[in-house]
């Protein structure tokens, strides 16, 4: 295929993603809204771990029945399409869950009436201010731009994010042999294709994610927003859909979690022998920590800030996320361009510009997460346990720590691990930004994994996949002990 057809494949796959995405999204959503508080909690993990199943993983599970489809392409493509939209379908529900609306039900029903023009009331008042109010470029409107300022806003920054997500997604369709845009300019500007001409094939990549980020930041921010968020429908949903909702949950669960983690524990199992030769790894592991909490730090300072900024200053903090949604792969090759100009180029072979990257990669998550602990902390409680610190007798005060730790500092430390987890595991920027001394363990675990799944692989990816977790233990079981 060439370079434009993948680009074609690309734009249609991603156009059918993202709308199954916002789709099931709103089944998802409505589903959660009408169970019970606790059954709704353990839904949303069941709804979210997928997408936090690193991708990679996913992929070399998986690569093992790709390989035998290799030959039926149309089924491959499937696959790799099922994967991706089970993957990113919990993206597109927080956002729709979580998006502010920048209009009440009753103005939408308001701006109905005035649409129709029917009943007398509706008329009789209609011809006191007519001139005035009818007037009013947002009121004369199309209904398809009401409809995207008003209830559909949400729904098409969903679309928006999610069809990035997907457009530019590159482990997977490379480990899958999938045929897109993302692994041909990653296999030519890894086979040593000048600079210049790997920009200029990325380059409608380029556009189409601008074109679609501004569509993105007019709907945010060209109509008045108050912080109105509409409550989910709390209908009761017909048996059938539910059980739709229930499939659709545990199918996503096992086949993008479940499965993959089974199958590299399988062969990892077969491999305990060969355990002592993942120490050969150790030095790009540590490398791969140092780039992942070098970047989380960054990110999650950058969305402390942000969450603090209001008016013109939030449109700042929403463009420093333009960068990280562009996708790893352009945005790494931007960066590339960027410290090869002649005042930044002594910084070119130093763990910089691979920080800088992961930064706004990671940022747009950091912001939402940040935003989100946020709106789920308790103010009161929160509140009340910071009058307690501030207590004269040491008991008092060290029972508000606690309580403020169980309200705030759990929430913010799971914001920073993932964060983390995601710096650690990326690849695309890692193997084109990092410094020659210091390879990240992911580039070289994906170089190894296409000659095919072995039990020594499988024991490798295990390690190295557990790391982060193993240091997030650790970082508890210290902080227990010094705590007391």
């Amino acid at each position: 295929m060439t370079l434009g057809q993948d680009y074609a494949c690309a734009l249609a796959r991603a156009f059918g993603i993202a709308a199954g995405a916002v789709l099931m999204g709103v089944a998802v959503r409505a589903a959660i809204a009408s169970c019970p508080r606790r059954l709704a909690r353990l839904l949303w993990l069941v709804h979210i771990v997928p997408f936090l199943t690193p991708v990679l993983l996913v992929g070399y599970a998986w690569s093992r029945y790709a390989s035998s489809l290799i030959h039926y392409p149309a089924w491959n493509q499937a696959l790799y399409t099922l994967l991706v939209w089970l993957r990113l379908t919990p993206v597109a529900t927080l956002i729709l869950h979580f998006a502010p609306s920048a209009m009440s039900p009753e103005a939408t029903w308001c701006h109905k009436l005035l649409g129709k023009r029917m009943g007398g009331c509706v008329d009789g008042w209609m011809n006191v201010g007519e001139r005035q109010s009818s007037n009013h470029p947002f009121l004369q409107s199309s209904p398809l731009l009401f409809w995207l300022h008003s209830s559909g806003r949400a729904f098409a920054v969903a679309f928006v994010v999610v069809f990035l997500l997907a457009f530019g997604e590159f482990e997977m369709a490379s480990l899958l042999c999938i045929p897109s845009w993302t692994v041909t300019l990653f296999d030519a500007q890894a086979g040593g294709l000048a600079l210049g001409e790997s920009l200029r094939m990325a380059a409608p990549g380029l556009l189409i994610g601008v074109a679609l980020l501004g569509l993105g930041l007019w709907l945010l921010f060209t109509a008045p927003t108050r912080g109105i968020r509409p409550a989910p429908a709390r209908s009761a949903m017909g048996r059938a859909a539910r059980s739709l909702v229930g499939l659709y949950l545990l199918a996503a669960l096992a086949v993008a979690t479940l499965l993959p983690a089974w199958l590299v524990l399988e062969g990892a199992a077969r491999g305990l022998g060969l355990l002592p030769e993942t120490l050969a790894l150790a030095k790009e592991v540590m490398a791969s920590v140092v780039f992942g909490l070098a970047a989380a730090a960054c990110a999650y300072w950058l969305s402390v800030i942000g969450c603090r900024l209001s008016g013109c200053r939030c449109a700042i903090a929403a463009a420093l996320c333009i960068p990280g949604l562009l996708g790893a792969l352009v945005l790494a090759l931007l960066i590339l361009a960027l410290f090869q100009l002649p005042g930044l180029r002594a910084a070119y072979d130093t763990p910089i510009p691979l920080v800088v990257a992961l930064t706004l990669l990671l940022l747009p998550f950091a912001l939402v997460l940040r935003m989100l602990v946020s709106a789920l902390r308790p103010g009161e409680a929160s509140h009340a346990a910071r009058l307690l610190t501030a207590s004269s007798e040491s008991k008092l005060a060290r029972g508000g720590r606690r309580v403020l730790w169980h309200l705030e500092g759990q929430g913010k430390l799971a914001v920073a691990f993932l964060l983390f987890c995601w710096g650690y595991f990326d690849l695309t920027a890692s193997a084109i930004l990092a410094p020659s001394q210091m390879a990240p363990v992911i580039y070289r675990l994906y170089n190894f994994m296409h000659y095919g799944q072995t039990a020594a692989l499988s024991t490798m990816v295990l390690v190295c996949f557990a790391v982060p977790f193993l240091l997030c233990g650790l970082f508890f079981a210290s902080f227990r002990v010094l705590r007391g």
